[in-house]
């Protein structure tokens, strides 16, 4: 039996981190492959909801060596920055026969382990300038560990390989590929709580949904230039918008220009900011919005894009390697620097996008399309784990 382990050795507020961790795990659960068991670590003191998220698809180990300041914790720390060998962990790890340990920010000097990480993006390397240089040192120093210390290292484009091999070109043969796929759930009672968000925000019934952080490269401003546009022309659509309002980085300048140029263009009926809202009312403004915009600069491999893909909704998209290679079916392109372009795609979008009746044949398509999807995905996985424990 392998047994693969996931440490929740990261901030929880890693929302991408913990949904990637979650939709993974879902995928095995529908293969069930019989030679694997998964496992999630995490610390002791962690909330309830995290353990609802993890608890239906791994089996669970709490410890004090995630729970900050503890005295395991301490001494966890002191044997890694030592030895760059985390000794209080690795004893947890052999005594509950751990193989391998995944997605998990986690290197150094285990040879009984076999260690597969993921590097999300090459976000530093594209827009170096959005990064604090102590930040920017960070991600790279971090990004060249996983590399050095990894025995695969996963991506989750053929975009983002293409950034590896200039990144770590002697680190190449550990690189592997695995898009991963979303998993939008079924939402009982949608109508109702529909409703209830309405109510809750104010919301027509007819709006475009932009669901990303507002961090500089998400290239919000050429939506609102695009909007702008068209409501001198006398056309009024609205765009919703969701995310963090604020960068981690610490440069709030971004949002600050988006604030004022709403303000300055009277645009405040026609752009909404709704700031970081639950996921569930995410899937349902997804499920319920004329079409989803991401106007991004860079992605990794945008969740926007596969939830969007997942539930069949039309998406608005900016013409980057990455959108193009996750090939949403209901997709219009544009130029992310021309906001004539996209301003013309809304406003047929708006006017003129025959609206496509959910049949159940549509449906069941959908439903078909999604789970073909994951079983590829998790047999994807399940091949990566498969031929690392299976190198001699």
């Amino acid at each position: 039996m392998i047994r693969v382990a996931f440490l929740i050795n990261f901030p929880k507020d890693y929302k991408g981190g913990i949904n990637y961790i979650k939709n993974l795990l879902y995928t095995n659960s529908i293969t069930q492959y019989p030679d694997i068991e998964y496992y999630v670590i995490l610390p002791s003191n962690i909330e309830q909801e995290y353990i609802d998220v993890f608890s239906p698809y791994a089996k669970l180990i709490f410890t004090n060596v995630f729970k900050e300041r503890s005295l395991m914790w301490f001494l966890n720390k002191a044997f890694n920055k030592a030895f760059n060998f985390q000794l209080p962990l690795y004893v947890l790890l052999k005594k509950n026969k751990i193989n391998v340990i995944s997605h998990s920010f986690f290197w150094g000097n285990y040879k009984a382990l076999k260690i597969v990480n993921w590097i999300p993006d090459f976000q530093c390397v594209h827009f170096p300038e959005l990064w604090p240089q102590k930040q920017l040192d960070l991600i790279t120093s971090i990004n060249t560990n996983i590399s050095k210390y990894s025995d695969v290292v996963i991506l989750s484009s053929y975009d983002a390989l293409n950034d590896f091999k200039k990144f770590a070109p002697f680190q190449i043969e550990k690189a592997r590929v695995l898009q991963f796929v979303s998993q939008p759930g079924e939402i009982n009672g949608i109508e109702n709580l529909y409703q209830k968000i309405k109510e809750k925000y104010k919301l027509n019934n007819k709006f475009f949904y932009l669901p990303n952080q507002f961090w500089s490269h998400k290239n919000h401003m050429v939506v609102l230039k695009a909007v702008n546009q068209l409501v001198k022309e006398g056309i009024n659509p609205l765009v919703i918008t969701t995310g963090v309002m604020n960068d981690f980085r610490g440069n709030n300048k971004n949002l600050d220009d988006i604030k004022s140029y709403i303000k300055q263009n009277n645009l405040e009926k026609n752009i909404l900011l709704l700031g970081l809202i639950p996921y569930n009312e995410v899937l349902i403004l997804m499920r319920k919005c004329i079409a989803v915009i991401n106007p991004s600069f860079f992605e990794g491999w945008s969740s926007t894009v596969e939830e969007a893909k997942s539930i069949g909704k039309t998406v608005i998209l900016s013409d980057i390697p990455v959108h193009r290679e996750q090939d949403p079916s209901k997709a219009f392109y544009f130029n992310p620097n021309q906001e004539d372009e996209l301003a013309d795609i809304l406003k047929y979008v708006w006017d003129d996008l025959p609206v496509e009746e959910e049949t159940e044949k549509i449906k069941n398509d959908l439903k078909q399309n999604l789970l073909d999807r994951t079983k590829a995905f998790s047999a994807n996985y399940y091949k990566i784990i498969k031929d690392l424990i299976e190198v001699k």
